[in-house]
């Protein structure tokens, strides 16, 4: 539909569909009860995936919807808020808060494993899918939307209002040029899938991994003010955020709860009895 926009447009397909055919020939040549690297794989290459899939947002999200709706998301936080939030922070902005704002929003990319890896590492298999499911909802979705809703996040659309640099101690400057080069130019504000993520990680610690949850939740809504703080997102991105990590949540739970009895997989384990007690 959208081939004469996107430069090389039969690389994605192509590329897709030789992933998919390679992943559907191990997953039916899987043993009936994989062990090491075989059940590490099998689990886990989704989410080895999701960095690939975000990197292609870059190349397809603007040649298939050019129109960013930053205007009416900065509308919307003025008429939330009676002004703008990324320019309302310029009161409380010193480099070091600027650096622990920082350091905080980098821990998104590491939450979703502080989560998984020890229910993984702990044979909790169920929680650990459960978990998993949640966060490659999250994920998904909010690539879908961004071609919906496409924007860029008040750094850009609100440049000129900002007063005040975000400058840091030692950290900052640095992991910003970091991100901007592994991410590219992105049109991924609006939901915040930084929220999304950190409201999904702290459920899943409630419900399974109750010693990480108040240090998980120091870091998430640390992670969720830094969104705004370092202008990333507006006020209404956290918001959809929050509330695409209560629909996938929500969905999740209903596949596992409603399928268990038809598909014993998703309700039972047989790796240990204290699984089934989760």
């Amino acid at each position: 539909m959208f081939a004469e926009r996107i430069p090389q447009w039969w690389w994605y397909p192509l590329t897709h569909a030789m992933l998919a055919l390679a992943l559907s020939i191990f997953l039916l040549k899987l043993p009936p009860t994989p062990t090491g690297w075989v059940l590490f794989v099998r689990w886990w290459y989704p989410a080895l995936l999701i960095p690939f899939i975000f990197s292609e947002l870059q190349h397809l999200v603007h040649p298939i919807n050019p129109v960013d709706i930053d205007a009416q998301l900065m509308a919307i936080d003025y008429a939330l808020l009676g002004t703008h939030p990324t320019v309302w922070f310029e009161h409380f902005t010193v480099p070091w808060v600027t650096e622990y704002m920082q350091l905080a929003y980098v821990t998104f990319y590491f939450l979703p494993f502080i989560l998984c890896a020890p229910l993984y590492r702990q044979g909790q298999l169920l929680a650990f899918r459960v978990s998993l499911c949640a966060l490659l909802l999250s994920y998904y979705v909010s690539y879908l939307l961004y071609f919906l809703t496409p924007a860029r996040g008040p750094r850009f659309y609100l440049a000129a209002s900002h007063k005040l640099p975000l400058t840091g101690l030692w950290l900052t400057t640095p992991l910003q040029t970091t991100l901007d080069a592994l991410e590219g130019i992105q049109h991924d504000a609006f939901p915040s899938g930084h929220t999304a993520i950190a409201i999904v990680v702290l459920a899943m610690a409630a419900r399974y991994q109750r010693r990480l949850f108040y240090p998980l939740l120091v870091i998430a809504v640390s992670l969720m003010v830094s969104t705004v703080y370092l202008r990333y997102h507006y006020v209404i991105d956290v918001i959809a955020g929050v509330l695409l990590a209560l629909w996938c949540l929500g969905v999740t739970f209903w596949l596992y709860r409603e399928h268990g009895e038809r598909y014993p997989a998703l309700a039972l384990s047989t790796h240990s009895g204290s699984e089934r007690r989760t």
